[in-house]
Order: C-alpha cells, then structure tokens, then sequence
C-alpha cells in the first residue's frame, strides 16, 4: 500500500513538474512573440524617423531582437526539459 501511494505521488510530482516546464515554455515563447512586435514596430519607426528618431529606434530594435532570441531560446529550453 505504501508502495503503490508513493509511486502515485512521485508520479504526480513529475506531472506537475512537466507542465510546469510547459507553462515556462509557452510563456517565454509569447514573450519572444511579443518582442518581435515591438523590434518590427521600432524599426518602421526607425525609417520614417529623422537622425536622432532613427538611432533611438534602430536601439529599441536590437533590445528587442535580443530579447526575443533570449526568451525563444528560454522556450526551447524548457521543452527539452519537458521531454527528457
């Protein structure tokens, strides 16, 4: 009996712990979703602006870039997780 309520418990920790790691996953991918909107947005931004519009914006895009490869590269991480 003790057996069988321990394996019950270890496998529901391991459930949890999967979709744990899928929530992270979708979560960081609709973050790096998210990020590409802004770093498209900032560079249309960027080419109607003058010079100093222009460098701000060209800034904004590469934050945004790096982010978005961070947080899809967050993503694909905790999927791997998720499998393994």
């Amino acid at each position: 009996m003790k057996r069988a309520l321990l394996a019950t418990a270890i496998t529901l920790l391991a459930t949890t712990s999967a979709f744990a790691q899928l929530d992270k996953a979708a979560t960081d991918a609709a973050d790096a979703a998210e990020h590409k909107v802004e770093q498209k947005k900032a560079e249309s931004d960027a080419k109607k602006s003058g010079p100093v519009g222009k460098a701000v914006n060209n800034t904004k895009a590469k934050y945004h870039k790096s982010q978005a490869n961070r947080n899809a590269n967050s993503a694909k991480k905790a999927l791997k997780k998720t499998v393994d």
